[in-house]
C-alpha cells in the first residue's frame, strides 16, 4: 500500500509542475549570449593559462631573487629552460632556489649573493681596511696577485731561488 501511495504522489507532483528552462533568454537573445560565451572562453581563457603557466615558471627565480641567493643567474636560466621543457626542469629549479649553496658559502663565507650582482672577488675596489688573516672574497687574476705579492716583496725570495736552480741545472 504504502508503493500506491507514493505513486500517486509523485504523479501528482509531475502534474503540477512547470516545464524548467535552462536559461532565462530564449531565441536570437539565447543564441547571442552562447556566442559572446564562446568568444571569450576562446579568447581570454588561453591568455590566462600561458600569464598562469608564465608566472608558475618564474616563481622559482622571485624566489632566488627574494632570498638573494648567488646563482639566481643559473635558476633563471633554468626556470627558461623548463618553458621549452615542458615544465619538466620546474622542480629542479624550484628546489634550487629553496637550498641554502653549501659550497658557496664555504669559499665565500657566506651564502648570499652581494648587493651589486657582481661575482664575489671581481671587484675592482680593494677593501679600505682587511686584516691579514681576513677570507679572500674570492678567485683574483695573476695579474693582481703578482702586484700583491710584489708589493708585499713576496716575490723577490722565490724568483732569486729559482734562478740559482735554474742554474745548478
Amino acid at each position: 500500500m504504502k508503493l500506491r501511495q507514493y505513486l500517486l504522489t509523485g504523479a501528482g507532483l509531475l502534474a503540477i509542475s512547470e516545464p524548467a528552462l535552462a536559461s532565462a533568454l530564449s531565441g536570437k537573445a539565447l543564441e547571442t549570449a552562447a556566442n559572446a560565451i564562446s568568444w571569450v572562453v576562446l579568447i581570454f581563457v588561453p591568455i590566462a593559462g600561458v600569464y598562469l603557466f608564465w608566472m608558475l615558471h618564474i616563481w622559482p627565480e622571485k624566489v632566488a631573487q627574494r632570498k638573494q641567493h648567488p646563482q639566481k643567474e643559473a635558476i633563471h636560466a633554468l626556470c627558461l629552460l623548463s618553458l621549452f621543457f615542458g615544465g619538466l626542469l620546474w622542480p629542479l629549479a624550484w628546489l634550487w632556489a629553496h637550498t641554502k649553496p653549501v659550497f658557496y658559502r664555504a669559499a665565500y663565507g657566506t651564502d648570499k649573493a652581494p648587493e651589486n650582482d657582481e661575482a664575489p672577488g671581481h671587484n675592482t675596489a680593494e677593501p679600505a681596511s682587511r686584516p691579514e688573516h681576513a677570507v679572500s672574497n674570492g678567485p683574483r687574476n695573476v695579474a693582481t696577485l703578482r702586484a700583491l705579492a710584489t708589493a708585499n716583496g713576496a716575490l723577490d725570495g722565490i724568483s732569486g731561488g729559482m734562478s740559482g736552480a735554474k742554474e745548478q741545472i
